[in-house]
């Protein structure tokens, strides 16, 4: 038989001799009030994991839907973001270069666009080639339609004659694929993020 030892019992905080290694009341009603405590903590226990459970499944269930939401969507949907990642990181990229609007040459404007030399809706396999995309002030962009000859004298001038020919004379068509855009977004915010850490350094 073992030794009784003295326990502090679990209810009542007296001292009580102990028979038993799973005894830790002093007397059979507190042992009725600690098998309820114990029981209520048990139930706390269960409606917390429950609870996180029950959150950890909406979470997955509204990625899930999320994701399904976005493979419905058409893929002009993805190539507009892409395109709007793109035109930001390129428009910083040349700010931060100090260029200023290809056409006109004014390093002052009160919106800068990312202008296209060979349009979006004229060659859409160019929309993310960056010797088709240099900055434009407003006017020249929207007002003057690109002003596009001394786009071209100036593009010559930065690429050279080879590179610009090389942009006119392609005309091959060009489907993009959702991962293709996912990239081109993804290394374009990359890009944009790297050059605004700089600027803040």
């Amino acid at each position: 038989m073992r030794k009784p030892t003295r326990r502090t019992c679990k209810v009542c905080k007296e001292k009580f001799t102990a028979t038993f290694d799973n005894v830790w009341w002093c007397c059979p009603e507190h042992g009725a009030i600690y098998a309820l405590e114990l029981r209520a903590k048990q139930k706390v226990k269960e409606t917390a994991k429950r609870i996180k459970e029950q959150k950890e499944a909406e979470k997955e269930g509204r990625k899930r839907r999320s994701e399904r939401r976005n493979e419905l969507k058409p893929i002009r949907h993805w190539v507009q973001m892409t395109h709007r990642a793109f035109n930001d990181w390129r428009r910083e990229m040349l700010l931060a270069a100090g260029h200023g609007c290809i056409s006109c040459g004014t390093k002052s404007a009160f919106a800068w666009h990312a202008g296209h030399y060979r349009t979006t809706s004229a060659a859409p396999q160019l929309r993310f080639n960056p010797d088709n995309v240099w900055l434009q002030c407003s006017a020249c962009n929207v007002h003057k339609s690109g002003n596009i000859e001394a786009y071209r004298a100036a593009l010559v001038e930065l690429i050279g004659e080879e590179r610009v020919l090389a942009l006119e004379s392609n005309n091959e068509t060009h489907r993009y694929t959702r991962e293709e855009l996912d990239g081109i977004r993804a290394k374009a915010r990359a890009e944009l993020r790297a050059l605004k850490q700089q600027e803040a350094a």
